[in-house]
């Protein structure tokens, strides 16, 4: 079979296990489609090899993991007896992959988890020796209907509308600057445009008076559960406290009512209280304080 039917083949069906496994937590889900179509794609080609799927003897999936042998392991299990066992199988699996890494100087470390919840998992993180971080990535949500949602205010020369494909460079740069170190390619978004979830009406920008992308907001739509996300949503620098990140927000926020969102999540790190200030003056509380395991492994 052709490597990349294999690949969508298989990011089809974790989309469609992370959308079946959404209610189980909700805002406090391990994972939105959004996550898993951002964590993929933003990194395309590399990250399309670490999403794997643990299915039981009758072919149904159990666990989701997303792990390309470094530091942290998002893992989506099934509630019950079956996900468990999966879930013990993927750890193993986990664990062996990460500690081969070790060169015998530093310790390795395995992170499991961004939320983790369900009583059953953190027992088992437990009994496997790992402990719960003392900091994480929070998820805040709001609900959304067509008259409760602020209108966006745009700074006099700015125009907030939809990316369009001749924005594409720009964008990137735009979120390179918002955040060093990252490193969006160009193929990789332009990978990301073309995934299942994405939604070009929900991919929103604030352009500059000189036709650049000051700020942008991308969000995700999970149709079956009315859920969409924010993921991600940043300024350049050159443009920064002019309120442009809120104005963007709140009008992809808008554009998904339209298309059918009642609820809408975001998550940023526990320590960034800008961000949290920011997602607060648009509506949002926080959901779910919970955060993630680690295991120092040798």
């Amino acid at each position: 079979m052709d490597d990349d039917v294999t690949r969508s083949s298989v990011f089809d069906r974790a989309a469609a296990f992370v959308s079946e496994m959404w209610p189980e937590s909700g805002p406090g889900s391990e994972m939105h489609v959004g996550d898993l179509a951002w964590g993929t794609f933003h990194r395309w080609p590399s990250a399309i090899g670490a999403l794997r799927l643990w299915t039981d003897a009758a072919g149904q999936t159990q666990v989701f993991t997303m792990f390309d042998g470094s530091r942290v392991c998002d893992l989506v299990v099934r509630p019950g007896r079956a996900g468990l066992d999966a879930a013990t199988q993927a750890l193993d699996w986990a664990e062996s992959t990460r500690a081969a890494t070790a060169d015998g100087r530093e310790p390795v470390e395995l992170r499991v988890g961004r939320r983790v919840q369900s009583s059953e998992v953190i027992d088992l993180l437990h009994a496997r020796g790992y402990e719960r971080l003392p900091f994480g990535v929070p998820a805040m949500s709001r609900p959304l209907a067509g008259d409760d949602v602020a209108p966006a205010t745009v700074p006099r020369g700015y125009e907030v509308r939809e990316l369009r494909t001749d924005d594409l460079a720009s964008r990137v740069l735009a979120f390179n600057a918002a955040f060093p170190g990252e490193e969006l390619l160009v193929d990789a978004y332009q990978a990301l445009r073309a995934c299942p979830p994405y939604t070009p009406r929900l991919d929103v920008i604030a352009a500059s008076p000189a036709s650049e992308v000051a700020a942008f907001a991308t969000l995700w739509l999970d149709a079956d559960n009315g859920v969409v996300q924010i993921e991600p949503t940043g300024c350049h620098p050159d443009h920064r406290r002019r309120g442009l990140t809120r104005a963007v927000i709140l009008q992809a926020l808008q554009w998904s009512v339209e298309l059918g969102a009642t609820s809408a999540l975001v998550r940023h790190v526990s320590t960034n209280a800008a961000a949290h200030a920011l997602y607060e003056s648009c509506g949002f509380t926080t959901a779910c304080e919970d955060t993630g395991f680690i295991k120092t492994l040798r």
